[in-house]
């Protein structure tokens, strides 16, 4: 049973607002789009993993939950895992294509492309190790020992492993289903009210890993971001408000909403608190009273006692995905 889908990936999510209100020329605008093209990879990887899980099935009781992030001595975060009344299984996805070697000293992950292009990256290895450590010393809190077994997921058949790592199995995602049933479980750790407590109990206490605001965790000035609403349908900033919505000047689109997603960039890249005339000076209006409507009307909290000291402040973890339309959007990624 699917206790806990995957949800809104906000690393990227806030990479790829930043990217797009960096001007061509910003210095940053090529770092930051290799990380976006690395997450974008990640979250298409961790897609693939779910789909499998979608298809199949286990002749046993089991539980599975993607994207958790919980904390012990430590935050950590597990792309998905599989809890069953035997063992509970760490899957670390990963969609790096090209050949593939696990080095050990110092531990990390070498890549090299056909055309000879060579990357390294953090080991997969010792994020499963962490883990593991880190998810043990949660259940004990909690009163539970069972067995912990991770395993490296590769999405793609195109990740061609070179030199496998020492003491961790490494699986493509067609094999996960094989690689579950082939565990043994000849002892029951947990019972099956326990396996569900104990799955509710992740689920109650999951923290998503938000990293806002973007521009002081990159140390961008905020005054170097292009302001203006954006276009969703042309993705420039140069929309302009009428009595029947927000009209792109470029290409003719009318949207009547396109404030609620530029608001939301602000607090993604800029701050956590956002005041009238901040909001009209990144909306590119002049009327106080269209801020104030604004504002009021997209379900944020409102702090301070008049007009001069009020400032509206936006729960993450709190909104709808279907507001955003992220899931849309992640559904159409492909990797390049």
């Amino acid at each position: 049973m699917i206790i806990k889908k995957h949800t809104t990936n906000y690393k990227y999510l806030g990479l790829h607002m930043l990217y797009q209100r960096l001007p061509n020329d910003h210095t940053m605008k090529i770092i930051i789009n290799s990380k976006l093209m690395s997450a974008r990879a990640g979250i298409i990887g961790e897609a693939t993993v779910e789909e499998v899980f979608r298809k199949h099935d286990f002749p046993f009781n089991y539980n599975i939950l993607h994207d958790v992030n919980l904390t012990s001595n430590g935050k950590f975060q597990i792309d998905t895992l599989f809890i069953c009344q035997y063992f509970i299984v760490i899957l670390e996805c990963k969609n790096i294509i090209g050949n593939l070697r696990f080095e050990n000293d110092p531990p990390c992950l070498k890549r090299e492309l056909d055309t000879g292009k060579k990357n390294t990256f953090e080991s997969p290895e010792v994020q499963v190790d962490r883990n593991t450590f880190l998810l043990r010393e949660w259940l004990n809190k909690h009163g539970l020992d069972i067995p912990i077994i991770g395993v490296i997921v590769f999405s793609s058949t195109k990740s061609i492993i070179m030199k496998a790592p020492d003491h961790t199995a490494v699986i493509y995602a067609s094999s996960v289903p094989v690689y579950l049933r082939r565990l043994q479980r000849q002892k029951e750790y947990l019972s099956e009210a326990q396996m569900h407590e104990i799955s509710q109990k992740i689920k109650q206490l999951n923290q998503p890993y938000i990293p806002f605001p973007m521009c002081k965790k990159w140390e961008i000035d905020p005054a170097e971001l292009i302001n203006g609403v954006k276009c969703e349908k042309c993705g420039r900033f140069e929309m302009m408000k009428k009595s029947n919505g927000w009209n792109c000047l470029l290409c003719g689109n009318i949207d009547r909403f396109a404030h609620i997603f530029t608001v939301r960039e602000w607090f993604a890249l800029v701050s956590k608190n956002i005041t009238n005339k901040e909001c009209r000076r990144f909306l590119c209006i002049e009327s106080h009273q269209l801020a104030s409507r604004i504002l009021n009307s997209m379900n944020l909290s409102r702090k301070g006692k008049s007009n001069n000291t009020t400032y509206y402040v936006l729960e993450w973890d709190k909104l709808d995905n279907s507001l955003e339309g992220i899931d849309e959007k992640y559904s159409s990624l492909t990797l390049i």
